[in-house]
């Protein structure tokens, strides 16, 4: 009688012993789930182990909508297992442990209960530029590419990539409207992106995995701006001494006034202000001047800068005898 009762025992503590039970962490490596365990990873693995193999189990996986994540295990006996859930979104993750003895071979009468929460907390990270994105280089026609580092998240399958130049973001902290894509370089871990325009764009992105993702990443926000610079000048009215200069802004987003001053000689000398004219909505501008003295000038086409382009001068070499040319 004794002996029983002592068996008895035996077989109850050792279907009651508490199971292991691990998921994949950060680094790619199982950790045992505990209270407070939150990680990253959006691909994981579950693995179940036993410190003895006298028993059997049913386990059941749910998310964070307390919809089922992996197929659920009934009347398994102890020993090490693994389930890969699916993702689900960010939040409690659970794992439901209930275990049986070695005898009751069709799992009827359980002896417990144990439960394992784990919280995924995915989340993306774009790194913003040190200040004002030159789209091209002075004299260039070649754009340049913006690359903005990203803090990517384990076991993302993919990513969502979105910028528009004045965009608003819908409350999900995605971008209204019809953004343009990107993508992320899974070499370099960068957003590569080429603006065609000058202005302030806002990127955002989210990591992917199945039909879940993380939320959207904070936005960043770019200052797109293009040089000044000229695709030449002209001279409508060329005898003087009263001449007509005419110039071309290379970029037609560029508005404002430019400035032009002479100097005598091919370098040195002081310029003398012959006034200011402000850039058409053709991307013009004509100023008439007075130049009595002939000789070698430099012609100083300034722009004192804007949102859209900084501030910059173009110098031309002109000179002036009865009429006026330049090289």
């Amino acid at each position: 009688m004794v002996a029983s009762l002592f068996l008895a025992l035996i077989a109850s503590s050792a279907a009651q012993a508490a199971a292991t039970v691990t998921v994949t962490g950060d680094d790619g490596n199982p950790v045992a789930i505990a209270p407070g365990t939150t990680i990253r990873n959006m691909s994981t693995k579950i693995g179940i182990a036993f410190p003895t193999s006298d028993g059997h189990f049913n386990a059941t996986f749910t998310g964070p909508d307390g919809v089922a994540v992996g197929t659920s295990m009934d009347c398994y006996t102890y020993d090490n297992w693994s389930r890969i859930p699916d993702f689900r979104g960010n939040g409690n993750y659970t794992v439901t442990l209930t275990n049986f003895t070695k005898a009751d071979t069709y799992c009827k009468t359980p002896t417990s209960t144990e439960t394992f929460v784990y919280t995924v907390n995915s989340s993306v990270a774009i790194t913003p530029p040190p200040g004002p994105f030159l789209i091209r280089a002075p004299n260039a026609f070649a754009t340049n590419t913006l690359s903005l580092p990203v803090q990517p998240n384990p076991g993302a399958g993919s990513y969502d990539v979105q910028y528009a130049l004045g965009a608003v973001l819908n409350p999900d902290g995605s971008i209204s409207g019809s953004p343009q894509t990107g993508y992320v370089s899974s070499t370099t871990n960068t957003i590569d992106l080429t603006l065609s325009t000058p202005g302030t764009y806002t990127v955002v992105m989210r990591a992917t995995n199945g039909s879940y993702a993380s939320p959207w990443s904070a936005p960043v926000t770019v200052s797109a701006i293009v040089p000044f610079d000229l695709d030449g000048i002209t001279f409508p009215d060329s005898r003087g001494p009263k001449y007509s200069i005419r110039g071309t802004v290379r970029d037609k987003s560029i508005r404002g006034n430019v400035s032009l001053a002479l100097a005598r000689g091919s370098k040195g000398g002081k310029y003398r202000s012959i006034g200011k004219v402000k850039i058409s909505s053709k991307s013009t501008f004509t100023k008439h001047f007075t130049q009595r003295r002939t000789g070698t000038y430099r012609l100083r086409v300034h722009y004192a800068g804007s949102a859209l382009a900084p501030a910059a001068s173009v110098i031309y070499k002109i000179r002036i005898t009865r009429r006026l040319f330049y090289k």
